[in-house]
């Protein structure tokens, strides 16, 4: 967003980085699991929400398959 020259803080400002992944080319599956990443960093931070070890492991591979993806939308701007 910041490369695009948007700048997201306050009320709504996690909803709308999510969001824009649509923008530059993530599929609806990849954002809807950020927004679900979202979501549950959110339980745990504020409400000390303890997540499984499975869904963990499922975290740690979807992160591994979207990072050079993140990599190269940054590189290339």
């Amino acid at each position: 967003m910041y490369l695009d020259g948007y700048y997201a803080s306050g009320q709504g400002a996690h909803e709308a980085e999510v969001s824009y992944l649509r923008k530059v080319g993530f599929t609806e599956k990849e954002v809807q699991f950020m927004d679900q990443m979202r979501f549950f960093r959110n339980g745990i931070l504020y409400y000390g929400t303890a997540l499984d070890q499975e869904y963990a492991e499922k975290v740690v591979k979807f992160t591994k398959t979207v990072h050079p993806k993140l990599k190269e939308k940054c590189t290339s701007s």
